[in-house]
């Protein structure tokens, strides 16, 4: 399962949360930050892991640094339903696209994500071992690597039918986390006041995002609830619309 040389492709990892929001969230922000959502593209419906084609780097970190539907961005480097797909897929790549990343003056460490089932340290080790083909000539340094490379395997979504081997395995470099860790520093739990039209603060930050809010924008909100969005202070317009300001700068 070769993957095309003429296309920038990434891997979201999605989080499991909202699951129909996620869709018009990232269509939204690609637009926003000049990509596009194709037909092409592959999103496996309720599946974690979406493969993307985004025209460059900036705008898959871009993209990452508003989602909060999306865990992590990886450049794509191989893909296959088996590990023998998957070293076909690596032995493909561009070796020119590799160099960058794995010459000797750098550092690296390469991880493991599955979903829905836990690997023991044995397994875990036996796949990065096997990958000993790829040209790495850096040194490995797992606290502060300057490059961090995945292994990551879908085993479906169904807790009770765990199937001995993966559906798909993913292969690719670390780009940058999503916007997640807002959604619990905004979390209702940690507000002075919380009212019976108190909104969960996760799908605040996606309204913004389907929204394509920007920074300086002003965006009017005519449903303002118990009108204490955050700290249980009177509310204010210009309050709230510095709240709105403050997620579009981010």
């Amino acid at each position: 399962m070769a993957l095309s040389c003429s296309l920038n492709r990434y891997l979201l990892l999605m989080a499991q949360e909202h699951l129909e929001f996620r869709l018009p969230e990232i269509k939204s922000l690609l637009s926003l930050f000049g990509g596009q959502f194709t037909s092409n593209q592959e999103t496996y419906g309720k599946s974690p892991f979406w493969i993307l084609s985004i025209p460059s780097e900036d705008i898959a970190r871009n993209l990452m640094k508003r989602t909060v539907c999306a865990k992590s961005i990886f450049e794509l480097w191989g893909h296959g339903k088996s590990p023998e797909e998957l070293y076909s897929s690596l032995k493909n790549y561009p070796a020119e696209k590799m160099v960058p990343f794995l010459h000797s003056d750098s550092t690296y460490k390469i991880k493991i994500h599955t979903f829905n089932k836990t690997l023991s340290q044995e397994e875990k080790v036996k796949r990065i071992d096997a990958l000993e083909f790829l040209p790495f000539e850096g040194k490995v340094n797992l606290k502060k690597p300057q490059h961090i490379f995945s292994i990551l395997e879908d085993y479906g979504l169904d807790p009770n039918c765990i199937p001995e081997n993966p559906h798909n395995i993913y292969f690719g470099r670390w780009i940058a986390d999503g916007q997640r860790e807002l959604i619990e520093s905004y979390s209702v739990k940690k507000r002075h006041f919380i009212g019976n039209t108190s909104m969960d603060a996760g799908l605040s930050f996606i309204m913004a995002n389907h929204g394509k809010v920007k920074e300086n924008d002003i965006v009017f909100d005519p449903f303002v609830g118990t009108g204490k969005p955050l700290g249980g202070e009177a509310y204010c317009p210009l309050q709230y619309r510095a709240l709105w300001k403050c997620f579009a700068s981010i």
